[in-house]
């Protein structure tokens, strides 16, 4: 397991998600584009389809979202996550660059670490959180030119929250939200 894991959504303008995983003191620094996947909505899914699961699903008989791709601009970063027993994830993240489309993928780096499903599903959601405090539904909006992925935020504070999935109550939803400020 990493001994010390953070991850920052630290910015969102224009199309464009800026991130930080900080892995026991190294830092990695990641900025996608939302062209062909909505970074914040990949991370939600993977993790609400990671939930509970004790080891790597059969995925022709049950598909989870457990791998998927952010795209930049002549770069990709390439996300999986693997289930093991008691909440354990094993995560990889590498990172590609190409020099011009459709061309050759080159390796920058490639990290792969252990970690909680709880400490990881947490953070993500502490940050987004911290995203929508900072700009609000509009703003986002305005940055992003997409909407805030908020039903698959709250999917994932439910689970976070022991509670079921399709839990309908957006008092309980906003508690969430206050308390990760």
């Amino acid at each position: 397991m990493a001994k010390s894991l953070q991850l920052y959504l630290t910015e969102v303008r224009a199309c464009w998600l800026e991130a930080r995983i900080v892995l026991d003191g190294e830092q990695y620094d990641l900025s996608t584009h939302c062209a062909l996947s909505e970074p914040l909505k990949d991370l939600f899914r993977c993790l609400c389809d990671a939930h509970g699961l004790e080891g790597p699903p059969d995925m022709v008989a049950d598909y989870r979202h457990l791998e998927f791709e952010w795209v930049g601009e002549g770069w990709l970063y390439y996300w999986a996550l693997t289930p093991g027993p008691d909440g354990r994830l094993e995560v990889s993240v590498e990172f590609k660059g190409k020099r011009e489309v459709g061309g050759t993928e080159y390796p920058v780096w490639n990290i792969r670490f252990a970690t909680d499903w709880a400490t990881l599903a947490g953070q993500i959601f502490a940050q987004s959180a911290k995203l929508l405090r900072r700009y609000g539904f509009a703003g986002y909006l305005d940055r992003w030119s997409k909407d805030f992925p908020a039903g698959q935020m709250m999917r994932l504070g439910h689970l976070l929250h022991d509670q079921s999935p399709e839990c309908e109550d957006l008092a309980r939803e906003l508690a969430y939200l206050g308390e990760t400020a």
